[in-house]
């Protein structure tokens, strides 16, 4: 069963291009001074599609073997079945608490042929494997439906839709036993209210104890409000390069920036960005 916040954990960069994984270290580290005990690497957030199969290993290994002992559910979806494998494979070999696994993208596949590709994907991994499905059609334009749920022996799934109206319903019908994790800032509320257990999101980089108090129901609606108004701000400019740079405000970890096809920040959004968090702060 995953529980809790985990923060949809990003990806660092140097100056280079290459992935900064003393950097990671150093996140790592922060989250963990801050109660965080699991994390999510390489997803959406983590900018898992824009690495190679061996970043995406070397990520995991080291995320495995943080000094923490923290738990990790790593992104692990590729378009190509045989690595979607291996690299699940590769990350519950390494001890992962779960898989979080997007449908393949690019061909447009049917309902029948997304099944297909899970039921092969759960098939060639030990039967006590943990498989996270991962929905989030405004990027994968391939939605996770109600069969696949019902049909599919996964451990639950991970809703990124953004719209209460989805989640909440997979919560109350499928929630007892299936973990079914919100994956949007703006419903952290709303999820824990109706009997959800965990959140896998992008500000819990950064604001981890605002998830954390809102989840043990401490004054929840304020720091919903508070997180509502952050991804907001980010998502006013380029949101990953947003976030990653609220991160080096906020605690003076190294500064990095986003992988293409991402844009980085301008001058003048980084000023956007630090104007917007002051007048949160106030």
């Amino acid at each position: 069963m995953i529980e809790g916040t985990l923060p949809a954990l990003l990806t660092p960069f140097t100056a280079a291009g290459e992935v900064d994984l003393h950097a990671l270290d150093l996140h790592l580290d922060w989250l963990h001074e801050r109660g965080i005990r699991t994390v999510s690497p390489l997803g959406t957030t983590g900018e898992g599609p824009s690495l190679s199969l061996e970043e995406r290993k070397a990520v995991i290994e080291r995320v495995a073997r943080h000094r923490s002992g923290m738990a990790f559910v790593p992104g692990t979806g590729c378009t190509a079945l045989p690595e979607t494998v291996e690299l699940s494979a590769f990350a519950l070999d390494l001890g992962a608490q779960a898989v979080l696994v997007a449908p393949p993208t690019f061909f447009p596949p049917t309902e029948d042929g997304v099944l297909r590709y899970y039921a092969t994907l759960l098939a060639a991994l030990p039967d006590s494997a943990a498989v996270l499905l991962y929905h989030i059609p405004q990027n994968t334009r391939i939605p996770i439906t109600d069969r696949m749920l019902r049909e599919l022996p996964v451990a639950g799934v991970k809703d990124s839709s953004s719209d209460p109206e989805h989640l909440l319903p997979w919560v109350r019908e499928f929630g007892e036993r299936l973990d079914i994790v919100d994956g949007s800032d703006d419903l952290v509320a709303a999820h824990h209210a109706a009997g959800g257990r965990a959140t896998i999101t992008l500000l819990a980089n950064v604001v981890p104890e605002e998830l954390d108090g809102i989840r043990a129901g401490d004054d929840a609606e304020r720091r919903q409000r508070r997180l509502s108004a952050l991804r907001e701000a980010v998502s006013a400019v380029p949101r990953h390069a947003a976030v990653k740079y609220v991160l080096h405000l906020l605690t003076g970890l190294p500064a990095s920036g986003v992988r293409p096809p991402l844009d980085d920040l301008t001058a003048a959004q980084r000023v956007d960005v630090q104007q917007r968090l002051s007048e949160l702060e106030e």
